[in-house]
């Protein structure tokens, strides 16, 4: 059994998508050869020009609702994503999977919102937590402490902050409204694409 879809109008590099022996293929081809493939198609000696997947190296894929792609993960720490902008498109390819190999094992999740939006999450701690503490040191020198790095080499996170804390509390408050508010809509933008994902595991 084997299926072949084709994307012409993509704007990724993946124009073509084939199914078949248990091996997925994807990638582009040269426009006179795009146009003699369709489903009648006995001549398969184009998937060279391919990449290939074969099912055995899979241990996940990922198709998540209002994405535009599949994402693949196999061998040890490898991912493949397969852009398809049509969602129905998209959703062919993986449920054709689903049915192709019953060894994968079919779930679905929602996933929490903090566990999505984990990266975005982290960046506003830290963001918040390098503030907190430049603008207290800001205010210390303001107030005329004297503060000096000891020992050589590399001054690491402490010096990147006593370096910010010399701007002064003006300065710090100022950049710390930007870098959260970029920080925010980031989390907030992440937050609203977070949707349910079709999971095929091994």
């Amino acid at each position: 059994m084997h299926k072949i879809w084709t994307l012409k109008d993509s704007k990724s590099n993946n124009k073509i998508i084939v199914i078949k022996d248990n091996i997925i293929y994807k990638g582009n081809l040269k426009e006179n050869e795009l146009n003699r493939v369709n489903s009648e198609t006995q001549d398969f000696a184009f998937l060279k020009d391919l990449f290939s997947i074969p099912y055995t190296y899979i241990k996940q894929i990922e198709n998540q609702n209002k994405k535009n792609y599949i994402k693949i993960f196999f061998g040890r720490d490898s991912e493949e994503i397969i852009y398809i902008d049509s969602e129905n498109i998209k959703n062919e390819v993986f449920d054709f999977i689903k049915i192709d190999n019953p060894n994968f094992k079919y779930s679905s999740e929602i996933p929490s919102s903090i566990s999505y939006a984990k990266a975005q999450l982290f960046a506003l701690l830290s963001i918040s937590a390098i503030f907190l503490w430049s603008l207290y040191l800001a205010i210390q020198i303001e107030s005329g402490v004297r503060y000096e790095l000891v020992g050589g080499g590399n001054p690491g996170i402490t010096g990147i902050v006593l370096a910010i804390a010399n701007f002064g509390t003006i300065k710090i408050i100022i950049g710390y409204t930007i870098l959260l508010s970029i920080a925010i809509f980031a989390l907030i933008r992440r937050l609203k694409s977070r949707s349910e994902i079709r999971l095929l595991k091994r």
